[in-house]
């Protein structure tokens, strides 16, 4: 999971633990600090003062014969190193970085010194995630969009679009709630073998979209067109990534 603090990362995260977690299979997490208690689940609490890092604790963790490892965090070289090494070993591991969208996240891999050929062996796949505010169910009104709007949407035809008065229930913001857009890139045969010959974020970018990854500007494009939300909080997104 990618995506800058407060994008909702660690509550996507434990959302997937909780699909994942059966009386069948050791589910193991090492978190700084454990955010939500999860009943089936040994959660670790790292403790640097008692020498308990993040990667002190995988070590750890990697002779109690985890099924899946939780890493609250791939801050460091060895974190990613012990995490790639536990990849390649058979187990499923979950963790967050901070990345912009989901292909820069394999340039901070081999950035942080993990080899081409161990980055495109030991990952599955990447989410980035950001939050967007949602429109007022209770004074959302239609109107039509500027030239500006349109252009922006990619409209060819006229159509309506959402947004929020302002009203008690949402202190007059015309908003109320928040949802998330995501970007998933699946990495497939033909990613590996780019990634195991350092193929550039754009190359990796395009490969990605070609194999059906909607990018997080697409995908709230069609939550602004489906009357989620706003083309203002579009721009707010697409503006982070640019």
């Amino acid at each position: 999971m990618t995506g800058p603090t407060g994008s909702g990362k660690t509550t996507t995260l434990y959302a997937t633990l909780q699909e994942l977690n059966q009386s069948t299979r050791n589910i193991i997490t090492i978190e700084d600090p454990v955010e939500y208690r999860m009943e089936g689940i040994n959660q670790v609490q790292v403790n640097t003062k008692a020498g308990l890092t993040f990667a002190a604790g995988l070590r750890a963790i990697l002779r109690q014969d985890p099924d899946i490892i939780m890493i609250g965090e791939i801050r460091d070289t060895e974190t990613a190193e012990i995490a790639v090494r536990a990849s390649i070993t058979g187990h499923l591991v979950l963790s967050t970085m901070h990345t912009n969208d989901s292909a820069s996240t394999v340039t901070r891999l081999l950035d942080m010194g993990i080899e081409p050929y161990l980055v495109s062996s030991s990952l599955v796949g990447v989410v980035s995630q950001r939050l967007v505010k949602k429109i007022c169910e209770n004074c959302q009104t239609v109107y039509e969009p500027n030239e500006v709007e349109k252009e922006l949407l990619g409209l060819q035809e006229d159509r309506l679009l959402r947004r929020g008065q302002g009203c008690s229930l949402c202190h007059g913001t015309g908003y109320r709630g928040r949802t998330a857009v995501h970007e998933i890139m699946v990495i497939n045969r033909e990613m590996r073998e780019l990634i195991g010959k350092g193929a550039s974020e754009d190359v990796l970018r395009e490969a990605a979209i070609r194999h059906g990854t909607i990018s997080l500007k697409e995908n709230c494009r069609r939550l602004v067109l489906d009357g989620i939300t706003t083309t203002e909080e579009l721009l707010r997104v697409a503006y982070t990534l640019d």
